[in-house]
């Protein structure tokens, strides 16, 4: 039974942000507040109020990466049989539940470069947990392009 790399990759690469999610959603946040907003003019209740409205959020997202990570691995080391009846004749002939998960993760990946490369357009740097753990926007960058692209080469062309 052969391991399809491209879903691996993806669970790898997202089973620790959505850890942090899960455990230390905080630790996402930048330290500084934004622009238009200085630091004089937020009061205590003000940052709380915000954190505790941010952190469910957070952490649903991070519940949403690992079930995604998970799901990736079933995938990963399922046989690639599946075919979907309802795209059989639409894009792509005998399209498989493999390709058609591979190209919605791929979605995914590439709404993450998006969001690295503007971070690096930015000049923001790593910061907090993320610092230390995940890298920052550079290895953001290159990581979901690396396991974005073989997401998108194994859903059109299936290696």
């Amino acid at each position: 039974m052969p391991i399809h790399i491209p879903f691996l990759l993806h669970s790898l690469l997202e089973l620790p942000p959505s850890i942090i999610l899960l455990l230390t959603p905080l630790s996402f946040i930048p330290p500084s507040p934004p622009q238009d907003i200085h630091p004089q003019d937020l009061k205590s209740d003000d940052v709380a109020v915000a954190n505790n409205a941010i952190t469910p959020i957070l952490r649903q997202y991070g519940g949403i990466l690992l079930s995604s990570s998970v799901f990736s691995f079933l995938l990963a080391i399922t046989p690639n049989q599946l075919v979907l009846p309802m795209v059989h004749s639409t894009l792509i002939p005998r399209w498989r539940l493999h390709e058609v998960t591979a190209v919605a993760l791929a979605g995914y990946h590439a709404l993450t470069i998006h969001r690295a490369y503007g971070r690096i357009r930015t000049g923001e740097k790593a910061f907090g947990l993320t610092r230390g753990v995940l890298g920052g926007p550079g290895v953001h960058l290159t990581l979901h392009t690396v396991v974005g692209g073989s997401l998108v080469w194994f859903g059109f062309f299936r290696f």
